[in-house]
């Protein structure tokens, strides 16, 4: 079942991070998944084959355009539609919201994905600058 992803769920969505290799960082704050989902504000979701949780999908509404920030569905689970699921979720909200472009980075073992979903490579090129936190 897709739902909406809560608080409760960040544990169990951490441990769905950690199982695909390297897809968690381990930079990341402790407390990164607690802010996705507040900064979500609704657009976060989790399918869930209780007591698992088999994906996890976030995305943030940044007024311009929105930015799906995570896509990750468990090893086991993949080629099932979880992932397409999650995503027309993701969709559905920002449509309600009015929201007209939807971008990504994603992780490349998914780069084949979406094509299947009707996205397309933007005419933007996405640049990454690390911060160094003792700058």
């Amino acid at each position: 079942m897709i739902r909406e992803a809560i608080a409760s769920d960040v544990p169990r969505i951490r441990a769905l991070m950690q199982a695909v290799p390297g897809f968690w960082q381990p930079w990341w704050p402790k407390d990164v998944l607690e802010k996705a989902l507040v900064s979500a504000n609704g657009l976060a979701f989790v399918m869930e084959d209780k007591p698992h949780i088999l994906g996890f999908a976030c995305a943030h509404d940044l007024g311009f355009r929105a930015y799906l920030s995570e896509l990750v569905v468990a090893n086991q689970a993949q080629h099932r539609g979880i992932g397409t699921l999650l995503v027309k979720a993701i969709e559905a909200g920002l449509r309600d919201r009015n929201q007209r472009v939807l971008i990504a980075d994603v992780w490349r073992d998914a780069e084949r994905f979406h094509p299947s979903l009707g996205w397309e490579p933007p005419d933007a090129v996405l640049l990454t600058q690390p911060l160094d936190p003792q700058a």
